[in-house]
């Protein structure tokens, strides 16, 4: 098996991938066409997600030399050693060069456009073409390099990788539990809507997490209580320790959360993986949320949700709020400015944008904020049994998965 088949996921840019290796191993036959292999490849993504494991498995699989250059000594040092390296990479060719994490080679402001280490790499890359040497890169933010470093020419293919997601994250999470001690209770698909839209690297953590929690209190087996409460540790940030919690609080925190996941299960049935009194709520990922006007009003209904449910059951104003509005109106000025679906009087278009335009901007937003809450409140009334019920459930067991806000659907049902 090739070293890349056994990456999970990324099946578009290992394909590509695939090309490139082909090329390294029949040259003669793009030779015949007069064409070559790409002057250099840029792997682009959030730390953790497998960049370096996919860029390794390349050269694994290309049978060349390989150099590796990381940030691991000081300024001037490292400047002598990326021309050493590249050196190195021609003696021994056909060879690959893998710069790894490339937008932290320099670091003394946060753009780098200047930086030496990057002007010595371009350097490199332009003496290295011809001298069947290849070139593979990793970074976190392409942004933060100069755009005369990957352009083409130089880096030829760059490739965007995103979060694990659906079948290739449930791929991973059984990847990393496959040689452990499992209880019968175990649901890799629940784990992974826990877990949604994190990092290969967070995902590990989690089940090495869990693990530890087993151990502690004496048990043989990891359970599915377990992994949720390492996926709200670890990945969510959120503190379990609920009996320290006075229960007014509690309450107040279900009566908002569940707010939010009433009005996401109106809108996207199924979409809510879990709530939790902790403070929060994680809905299901759509990366193509911003492409319909619809979506964009259900986001902001979704972030009022909160506090029109706690002046609906509580009848209080909602302190923690604050945050759930500048959500609703970074959606709303989306709407009325950069798109103008209300009117052109809303819309700035730069410098030369008049006061007038703020003006109106403003009072539309406030107009219009105000007739999407009335509207976020007349559908938390009319699906008030659900919202009652799913705080009251919150409350009981302090978070609830996708199954359980079914499951208590359900039963609605057959009343």
């Amino acid at each position: 098996m090739r070293e890349l088949d056994k990456v999970i996921g990324y099946e578009y840019v290992k394909k590509e991938l695939y090309k490139v290796l082909d090329i390294i191993h029949d040259p003669e036959k793009y030779k015949a066409l007069g064409v070559s292999a790409p002057k250099g490849i840029l792997l682009e993504g959030k730390p953790g997600i497998g960049k370096t494991l996919l860029a390794k498995s390349f050269i694994a699989d290309s049978g060349l030399n390989a150099v590796i250059i990381r940030k691991d000594r000081p300024d001037g040092d490292f400047v002598d050693y990326i021309r050493e390296s590249f050196e190195k990479a021609v003696e021994n060719s056909p060879s690959i060069i893998l710069l790894d994490d490339m937008d932290k080679f320099a670091n003394e402001d946060d753009y780098h456009r200047n930086a030496e280490e990057y002007v010595t790499v371009q350097a490199c890359i332009d003496e290295v073409k011809g001298k069947d040497v290849y070139v593979i890169a990793t970074c976190n933010r392409m942004r933060s390099l100069p755009e005369s470093l990957y352009r083409h020419g130089r880096f030829d293919r760059t490739f965007f990788m995103c979060f694990p997601r659906g079948e290739d994250a449930q791929k991973i999470i059984s990847y990393y539990l496959k040689d452990k001690k499992l209880g019968d209770d175990i649901d890799v698909e629940e784990i992974t809507r826990f877990s949604e839209g994190h990092s290969c690297a967070a995902l590990e953590t989690v089940v090495n997490e869990a693990g530890i929690m087993a151990a502690y209190e004496d048990r043989k087996f990891i359970s599915q209580e377990d992994l949720k409460t390492a996926c709200l540790r670890i990945i969510h940030d959120v503190d379990d320790n609920w009996d320290i919690i006075p229960d007014e609080s509690i309450r107040r925190v279900a009566v908002h959360e569940a707010g939010h996941a009433v009005m996401i299960e109106h809108f996207n049935p199924g979409n809510v993986n879990f709530v939790t009194v902790g403070g929060m709520v994680s809905e299901k990922d759509d990366v193509h949320s911003n492409e319909s006007f619809a979506k964009q009003e259900n986001q902001i209904m979704t972030s009022l949700a909160g506090k029109a449910a706690t002046e609906l059951i509580l009848n209080e104003i909602d302190m923690g709020a604050n945050k759930d509005l500048h959500m609703a109106y970074d959606h709303l000025r989306r709407l009325l400015d950069n798109v103008a679906s209300y009117d052109f009087n809303s819309w700035c278009h730069g410098d030369e944008t008049s006061s007038l335009i703020y003006d109106h901007l403003d009072a539309v937003a406030g107009g219009e904020m105000s007739r999407y809450y009335m509207m976020t409140k007349r559908i938390l009334s009319e699906n008030k049994a659900f919202l009652e019920k799913l705080i009251d459930e919150l409350i009981e067991k302090k978070t609830l998965s996708y199954k359980d806000i079914a499951k208590i659907k359900e039963k609605m049902k057959k009343r």
